[in-house]
């Protein structure tokens, strides 16, 4: 199995991720099966996902999300973080230090974070019993107020603060409207949810200046996705219509909450404005069209979009909402007309679109989408552009032809490479995919075995330009590693040589390299050590 090296930012998101979500029971379990040697295929794939296979009581496949860890999956029957993910994480951490370490570090900090949490309740319940408890007909500001003074002074103490911040809140929250109608609930969770992100922006502002900045913004970002996965499951799991007419008050208030709390367009660990395009596309606009409530909101964005010194941000944000509306309704040309008005259209603000469009199967609107975003995807920020090639991907095989795909593609290359080379290994266009190989010079031992073992497969012969040019690259570095690189990829060569009875070209090959490289030394030394030169 080849050893895969994360950038050190997605190996500590994976490490933060993995403390905050699995007992230490799972975890030591996953560092056995780790230490088995039962994690087997190991591959990054598109420059997001990690992907293996892992024995258990029978072989299952591992995908491990690098942008959002609560998408991974496995395919074994159990319920919650199981151990077959925390193995492929050790796999992983194996080129970043030891993995045993690891394990010990991760489990000393879930059993610290459970003390302090167990502390931190503790004094939430005396404090409830000292102040008095929150009315269903208070309606959500006064709810909001509410959890404001619950939670005043409440400051960071450790690195697993906004973590533990958040569990503390919806469980404490959460049991105050036990006895309520059920109806009312959904809303109330909602309102939880809202003042749990705007706490944690707060935390986050707070922090900046302090040692726990980093350790702050690690768990902002996981927080914030687990807010965003709960409102996304109210949104889906309760229907708006019994809530709107039981609770028309309560649900107007949530309405204009959000969208004061939503559209500032300030820069910061939460994504407002996803939320809001979430909360209108699943469950305000109640199934889309131009009801009385999309209606009064389009009227409320329109004039604050003509407000006199708006930043350019926030006429952004307030822009991409209103225009959010014509999404709904499927008026793309309308919507892409508006925005060609941005100040600066940025590819991470159309996620959430080409998201819900790669999830209904709307392959003609993505694929407009995507080719509306092509001139800002060449200048996108690198985990941007991983998405929108991701999208590309998914978009690729309802085209009429693969020739669009296959042009956009080569013109973003060569940051494209992971999903063009990809594609053309997927598509059996071997040679081609060599081609791209030689073209970029990449070197062979960069390259995935498998991918390496499935053209030789094919056709022996296609590596031969592949490790010709290998070995020149590495000779013309001139240092002593180098050309033990290049008698390591000579080796190779002679065994494709070899196995297409062509001996006799190899020997004239090396002989003619022995020539060329001559007043090499250090390179004549290591093709004596190699036998190859007497």
């Amino acid at each position: 199995m080849l050893k895969l090296k994360l950038p050190v930012n997605r190996i500590n998101y994976l490490a933060d991720e993995i403390r905050s979500r699995f007992s230490p029971g799972v975890l030591e379990r996953g560092w056995l099966y780790y230490h088995k040697g039962r994690v087997k295929e190991l591959e990054l794939e598109g420059g997001t996902e990690l992907r293996a296979r892992v024995r258990g009581s029978e072989w299952y496949r591992v995908v491990v999300n690098l942008e959002s860890f609560a998408r991974s999956t496995c395919e074994c029957p159990a319920d919650g973080w199981c151990q077959h993910i925390a193995a492929v994480f050790f796999q992983t951490y194996e080129s970043h230090g030891r993995p045993e370490l690891m394990l010990r570090q991760l489990q000393l900090a879930i059993q610290t974070r459970a003390r302090n949490s167990k502390s931190a309740a503790a004094k939430l319940r005396k404090e409830a019993e000292r102040r008095s408890a929150i009315e269903l007909g208070d309606g959500p500001k006064e709810w909001q107020r509410f959890f404001e003074q619950r939670f005043h002074g409440y400051s960071l103490g450790s690195p697993q603060a906004v973590e533990e911040f958040y569990d503390m809140a919806v469980s404490s929250l959460e049991k105050l409207a036990e006895d309520w109608d059920p109806r009312i609930k959904p809303l109330y969770s909602l309102h939880v949810l809202l003042f749990i992100l705007r706490k944690v922006e707060q935390l986050h502002e707070d922090s900046q200046s302090t040692y726990l900045s980093y350790y702050v913004g690690v768990g902002s970002a996981a927080v914030s996705e687990r807010c965003r996965e709960a409102i996304a499951g109210l949104a889906s799991e309760n229907e708006p219509s019994p809530i709107r007419k039981a609770y028309p008050k309560h649900w107007e208030e949530t309405i204009a909450f959000s969208a004061e709390t939503m559209l500032t367009g300030k820069a910061g660990p939460i994504d407002w404005l996803d939320l809001y395009r979430l909360l209108w596309w699943r469950w305000f606009g109640d199934g889309g069209g131009e009801g009385s409530a999309v209606r009064e909101e389009r009227t409320r964005l329109t004039l604050l979009l003509g407000r006199q010194g708006l930043t350019p941000r926030r006429k952004d944000t307030l822009l991409l909402a209103l225009t959010h509306f014509d999404l709904m309704n499927g008026e793309d040309e309308q919507a892409m007309r508006q925005l060609n008005e941005l100040q600066a259209k940025k590819v991470g603000d159309f996620r959430i679109v080409l998201q819900h469009l790669t999830n209904e199967g709307a392959w003609t609107r993505l694929t407009a989408w995507l080719r509306w975003l092509l001139p800002e995807t060449v200048k996108a920020r690198q985990d941007e552009f991983v998405m929108i090639c991701g999208f590309w991907q998914s978009a690729a095989p309802h085209l009429e032809s693969d020739e669009e795909w296959v042009r956009i593609m080569l013109s973003l290359l060569p940051r494209s490479y992971p999903f063009y080379a990809g594609y053309l290994m997927q598509s059996g266009r071997i040679k081609q995919w060599v081609d791209l190989q030689l073209s970029l010079n990449v070197l062979p031992n960069r390259l995935n075995a498998i991918d390496l073992k499935t053209v030789e497969h094919e056709d022996p012969a296609l590596l031969l330009p592949l490790f010709h040019q290998a070995v020149e690259r590495s000779i013309l570095e001139k240092n002593r590693t180098s050309y033990k690189t290049a008698v390591k990829l000579l080796r190779k060569l002679q065994t494709i040589y070899k196995k297409l009875n062509r001996l006799d070209r190899w020997e004239d090959f090396l002989q003619r390299l022995a020539v060329k490289y001559s007043r090499l030394r250090a390179f004549q030394e290591e093709l004596k050590k190699g036998k190859w030169l007497t």
